[in-house]
């Protein structure tokens, strides 16, 4: 048997079930664990085997806490979720695995990259991968330089689109009155906005590259999306597997291509996306790949999926009894 963790597992329903396809195409015995603050009200921990509640992550115990849960469960490894979980796991792996609990996490060092729009942008555009410009909020404010408003304003370690903003001018900007280490002001991208998810082996190699254009969002997850082949977006990719040692596992990046074709990246998540359902039910098998290593196989990876494959999510619900 193999005993996995699905750490946040909110609504990840989705992702819980591509591990159970995953299974049973290769006939393993997996167990999911999910872990959430209040399991009683997450999706994903109903339809996982076993649930367990949790303190925030940002609690002193926390790390105690699943630590415990991971050693009554036996579990192989652990999936982190959401993107304020993932330096405290980063940064502990040796910790777990030690203890037989491996992390599906990257090196600290590119965690802290992905978790910082300013060092993303940085690091992109010192590389050569075409970045949005961006500038600090005191750049902004107080240079005499003139900037191409609209800008956008974006939370320096933000995800689902929260606390993002269009700043129409420097008078808009100094009445928002926010706080400039906590920002990045960004110019707006033109053209179709696509998340990559991608995967990489031990090496940092990259193995696939599955972009899916947004067609919409919701909440800054995709609801309408479709698998398309970017060749661009494949070098990025694998150049960012040369540029940042230690990463490993499954990530995923945002840009946009324009009318040109020319593509931009503007962001980069160290976990699962939320829209990898539409990548692994394209032929980007990750969740295999995953399940393959922890039971000892060689990996088939592989970077042939399918294009024009569509994604088109609608509300659906759990029913359970209040106890």
């Amino acid at each position: 048997m193999i005993r996995i963790l699905i750490s946040s597992a909110g609504r990840r329903v989705e992702l819980i079930n591509c591990f159970r396809a995953a299974a049973r195409i290769q006939s393993i015995d997996l167990q999911i664990i999910a872990i959430d603050m209040t399991p009683e009200w997450s999706p994903a921990c109903q339809v996982a085997d076993i649930a367990v509640p949790v303190p925030r992550c940002t609690a002193e115990n926390y790390l105690e806490v699943v630590s415990g849960i991971c050693e009554q469960h036996q579990v192989d490894m652990i999936i982190p979720t959401i993107d304020t979980e993932l330096m405290l796991y980063a940064e502990n792996r040796e910790k777990f695995a030690v203890k037989g609990t491996k992390i599906l996490v990257s090196h600290p060092d590119f965690v802290a990259v992905a978790r910082d729009k300013g060092k993303t942008a940085y690091q992109l555009k010192t590389h050569g991968i075409a970045t949005p410009e961006t500038w600090s909020v005191d750049t902004c404010l107080n240079s005499d330089s003139t900037f191409p408003y609209p800008l956008m304003l974006k939370p320096i370690d933000g995800s689902c689109s929260a606390g993002i903003a269009v700043v129409e001018s420097k008078e808009a900007l100094e009445k928002m009155h926010v706080v400039p280490d906590a920002y990045i002001l960004q110019e707006l991208c033109q053209g179709k906005e696509y998340t990559i998810n991608a995967f990489y082996d031990h090496n940092g190699q990259c193995m696939a590259c599955v972009p899916h254009y947004r067609k919409m969002v919701r909440a800054g997850e995709v609801c309408f999306a479709e698998t398309i082949r970017i060749p661009e977006f494949t070098t990025t990719a694998e150049k960012l597997g040369d540029i940042f040692s230690g990463i490993w596992g499954t990530i995923c990046f945002q840009g946009f291509q324009n009318n040109a074709g020319a593509v931009q990246v503007f962001e980069i998540n160290a976990r699962f996306g939320g829209g990898y359902p539409i990548c692994d039910r394209a032929g980007g098998t990750f969740t295999k790949w995953i399940l393959q290593d922890l039971n000892g196989q060689k990996p088939d990876y592989h970077n042939d999926w399918q294009e024009g494959v569509r994604m088109m999510r609608y509300d659906a619900a759990v029913f359970t009894q209040a106890r």
